[in-house]
């Protein structure tokens, strides 16, 4: 069994939410606003790198885990979902209380649009505020099934299931790659039930990580486990697709588990993992809509990267303090 405890938990959450600030910045779509001082080959290491960072899956793996111990402990009900993602719902909307009206002086041509717009991103249907909310709606879709998900793993066979949902994986990959642009993106009715199960495979393989009987707990040195991660990140940056993403994803996880970090950088990607949903929240904001070229003016990758996140976190940190009093004033 693959043990991932909740400090641990919080450290891969900080790291996977670095590895989503990084694609942001560094995917390919703001090379002419940097400095590249490293290059893989012909290609800048801010990009490149940038090709192993799908924080996605990575956060769906975590979360099937975290409701599978909920479920097994008997504390997982519709009920305490629906509680659970209202809070989260709160903290989006306390985001979009606070950015749109910037975006309303900054860039007046896109916010707040039509009354139909201001609809779909209040609901996190179709986030054309914040691209990068794209996932907000079908994770809640999968996270109010998690009970039933859970308690067909345990009719079907969790092996069963994992191939099943493996297989659904694959499939919705190849609609998305093959009619995500030309005609998915623009059509919700579709694209989000195909995300729930696009979604499946990650959330299903998180439960089976928690469930399973095999052991994880191999004896390697910390040497070891560096130069692992060295290695697989090097393949998936280089030649990764989303099938191998299917399998770097939990090797991920389980060399982040293994690994003895440096007190400071472990309280650090802690306090990181605390603040991760807001995080993911707010940071295209500053780097994409609204402030991007103050973001960009660091011109260095590393700088930027380090702006991005400080900027994100410090904005993150009056967000949950006011949440936090909203949802205690209405004792949720």
């Amino acid at each position: 069994m693959l043990t991932i405890s909740k400090d641990k938990s919080l450290l891969i959450k900080g790291i996977v939410i670095c590895m989503m600030v990084w694609l942001h910045l560094f995917n390919g779509n703001h090379t002419d606003l940097l400095i590249n001082l490293l290059y893989v080959g012909e290609e800048p290491f801010a990009k490149w790198l940038s090709n192993a960072c799908g924080p996605v899956s990575f956060f769906l793996l975590l979360s099937g885990y975290g409701l599978a111990f909920t479920y097994d402990k008997g504390n997982l009900s519709l009920k305490g979902q629906i509680r659970r993602l209202f809070k989260l719902y709160v903290h989006y909307w306390v985001v979009l209380m606070l950015f749109v009206p910037l975006g309303c002086f900054v860039a007046v041509y896109r916010y707040p649009g039509s009354w139909k717009n201001i609809l779909v991103n209040v609901t996190g249907w179709h986030t054309t505020y914040n691209g990068e909310m794209w996932f907000l709606f079908p994770y809640c879709i999968v996270a109010l099934a998690s009970p039933l998900i859970f308690k067909t793993m345990e009719k079907v066979g969790c092996v069963q299931s994992l191939l099943f949902s493996a297989m659904i994986q694959i499939a919705t990959c190849f609609c998305i790659s093959r009619y995500g642009v030309q005609f998915l993106f623009g059509n919700m009715l579709l694209y989000q039930p195909l995300l729930f199960f696009h979604f499946l495979y990650p959330f299903v393989l998180g439960a089976f990580l928690f469930r399973s009987k095999m052991t994880f707990d191999m004896q390697l040195s910390q040497w070891m486990i560096i130069v692992l991660v060295i290695l697989v990140v090097s393949i998936v940056a280089t030649f990764g697709n989303a099938v191998v993403y299917m399998v770097y994803v939990p090797l991920m996880v389980w060399l982040f588990s293994q690994l003895i970090w440096p007190k400071w950088l472990e309280n650090v990607l802690i306090e990181l993992g605390r603040k991760s949903m807001v995080i993911w929240m707010v940071h295209t904001w500053f780097c994409y809509y609204l402030f991007q070229p103050q973001v960009y003016s660091l011109r260095y990758p590393i700088l930027i990267m380090v702006g991005g996140i400080l900027i994100s976190y410090l904005t993150a940190i009056p967000i949950m303090w006011f949440t936090d009093k909203v949802l205690k004033w209405m004792k949720i």
